[in-house]
């Protein structure tokens, strides 16, 4: 277990100086119970907001919250090594508060070789995948060539359609927001059972669509909310319609290079990971609970397919939110709460919103893919931020402990953060993962033999 403490001002002002997630599964298999955890923490923030209320949560500045150099985030090694206890094989993060950056590593990059982690280790960062897809739909509004309120109809005519489902009823806000009403895809039980057999299949985004729309709707367009990873399928395809490029090129384009996101890329049907790279870590139902490397799979999707590391994602959410990426006027848009039902939901177009108990409000995304955990968030102004992966799907992904070892750093004591309370009720459905796989048919997703096939798959 390791902390490195590295100035960084040179590479600040090379990549970030000069401007003012809500969860994937990227798994084509179940949602498990350490994603289910991790996002009950998120849900904490629900009474935090304010339904219909046009300002966004006040966010305090996280440099107020201690004092900068080596104290503020020594609690940060104390959440990794407590989540290697927990079961994890091995963790990192990194954390920036302004020119400062720190990187954590507790446990082991595989279980064979038993190396610790590195910084730089790439990852599958699942349906934190969505904020870059959601940057690049509300880049294309600002410019005046999407508007939130185009129908799926108008824009992918004939697509959506059939048991009920009706694009013509269904907006790009409410695909961003997730209150399409749209069938999770990934709840498919075929579809579970084949990703099951042979993670290395190959489906189109057509496919997908096809899968969701072969179910009828969970509610009416615009009456509710509830994830399904079938509304960012359908923004992929949106961007690849209104651009006449893939969204993959679009992302790199506007994002990537930009950004100098040199370690970031989007898989395609690759179920390699550029190396150095964690392994993946599963559990198998047969035997039961046996732990499984389940490193390569062909996770192709604008749900959940990107593969990047710590401190590209810091670099990203840092960004993003100090309007690097998006005009004020949109990046407000996307922060401010989704109000479905008469009730605020802590989740924005592609975003996630959570306040913290010492006040200061976060925005990022969690992200689950097989054997693969990812939570990045950030301060509004982009000052302070923090990304952490761990190398498995089923020790719970600690939130609340990061955001409050970050975000609300301890002035003395021990360096060990306040415990969040208990997990509130999920907001979101159990047979919706991460990235959305089902309702976990399977002990474990990504049990079974490897096919040698064509096409490698990785989760959502």
């Amino acid at each position: 277990m390791r902390e490195t403490n590295t100035d960084d001002r040179s590479e600040a002002a090379g990549a970030l100086d000069g401007g003012t997630a809500f969860r994937r599964r990227a798994c084509r298999g179940p949602m498990r119970p350490a994603l289910l955890a991790g996002v009950a923490m998120i849900t904490a923030g629900v009474v935090a907001l304010v339904p219909g209320s046009g300002a966004l949560p006040e966010a305090r500045a996280a440099g107020t919250a201690g004092a900068a150099g080596s104290r503020p985030f020594q609690a940060m090694q104390t959440v990794l090594d407590d989540l290697v206890q927990a079961g994890a094989p091995g963790a990192v993060a990194q954390v920036r508060s302004g020119a400062v950056t720190r990187n954590f590593t507790s446990g082991v990059t595989d279980l064979v070789t038993r190396r610790p982690p590195r910084p730089d280790v790439h990852v599958r960062i699942g349906s934190v995948t969505k904020v870059f897809v959601a940057t690049v739909i509300l880049q294309l509004v600002a410019e005046g060539r999407l508007h939130l309120s185009d129908t799926v109809e108008q824009l992918l005519p004939g697509v959506v359609t059939g048991n009920g489902n009706d694009g013509s009823a269904i907006t790009v806000r409410m695909l961003l927001n997730h209150t399409s009403g749209l069938y999770d895809y990934t709840s498919d039980q075929n579809f579970s059972d084949l990703f099951y057999q042979n993670p290395f299949l190959y489906f189109t985004a057509n496919d997908l669509v096809r899968i969701a729309t072969s179910h009828s709707p969970d509610f009416a367009p615009g009456t509710k909310w509830e994830y399904s990873n079938t509304n960012y399928i359908l923004l992929g395809m949106v961007i690849d319609r209104v651009t006449r490029h893939t969204y993959a090129t679009e992302i790199t384009r506007r994002i990537i290079k930009p950004l100098g996101l040199r370690e970031t890329y989007l898989a395609g049907h690759d179920p390699n990971i550029r190396a150095p790279h964690m392994h993946g870590y599963t559990r198998s139902p047969n035997p039961p609970n046996q732990i499984e490397d389940r490193t390569r799979f062909d996770d192709y999707g604008a749900d959940g397919e990107i593969i990047s590391t710590m401190g590209d994602l810091n670099r990203f959410i840092s960004a993003e939110l100090a309007e690097r990426l998006l005009p004020a006027r949109i990046l407000h848009m996307m922060l401010k709460p989704t109000v479905a039902a008469g009730r605020a939901v802590p989740y924005g177009l592609g975003i996630e919103i959570v306040p913290t108990l010492c006040g200061v409000t976060v925005y990022g995304h969690v992200g689950e893919v097989y054997g693969s955990s990812t939570w990045v968030a950030g301060t509004l102004g982009g000052r302070r931020s923090v990304a952490l992966n761990h190398n498995d799907d089923y020790t719970a992904t600690p939130i609340g402990d990061t955001n409050q070892a970050v975000f609300c750093p301890p002035r003395g004591g021990s360096g060990r953060p306040p415990k969040s309370p208990a997990h509130p009720p999920r907001l979101l459905p159990s047979t919706s993962a991460d990235h959305g796989r089902p309702p976990e048919p399977h002990p474990g997703a990504g049990s079974y033999q490897v096919a040698q096939t064509p096409h490698q798959t990785t989760p959502r």
